[in-house]
């Protein structure tokens, strides 16, 4: 699509930009094709051409219809695509289920009971409570000394 856009936007400021201020120079072009595409400016555009030259007329017609059919059509096909791709992974999902995290499969290949002995069950299982008793046995002996 970048492609497309910098050849229409190149074509216009070449073709177009003796006869029209919105393609003067690449800047005023790429703000007035950006603005086409959101639907703005599209009268003004087409108005403010100048009747120079016949043959230039019928090339800017032709230039901003082909430019805004081929980009609405492309940002369209965007779209129902992204909304086609998510329903039919949601679809899947809710059919086979939703795929299982590393965490899931992990849980289900552990084999240790709860009171096996290999996890941690008293009060200070938190990894901060070493850390704070460390603090506070440290504390009371400074003070004891003192």
């Amino acid at each position: 699509a970048g492609i497309i856009y910098l050849s229409y936007l190149l074509c216009g400021w070449i073709v177009l930009g003796p006869y029209h201020e919105k393609f003067r120079s690449l800047d005023t072009g790429s703000e007035c094709l950006f603005s086409l595409i959101n639907g703005d400016d599209m009268f003004p555009t087409f108005k403010n051409m100048k009747q120079k030259s016949r043959l230039v007329w019928i090339f800017s017609r032709v230039y901003i219809y082909s430019f805004v059919s081929l980009f609405i059509y492309m940002i369209l096909s965007l779209f129902i695509t992204l909304i086609t791709d998510t329903y039919y992974t949601i679809k899947q999902q809710q059919q086979s289920g939703a795929p299982t995290s590393e965490l899931q499969k992990f849980l289900s290949e552990c084999t240790d009971l709860p009171k096996s002995g290999v996890y941690r069950l008293d009060k200070n299982s938190c990894f901060l409570n070493c850390c704070i008793s460390r603090c506070r046995k440290r504390h009371e002996r400074l003070t004891s000394e003192a």
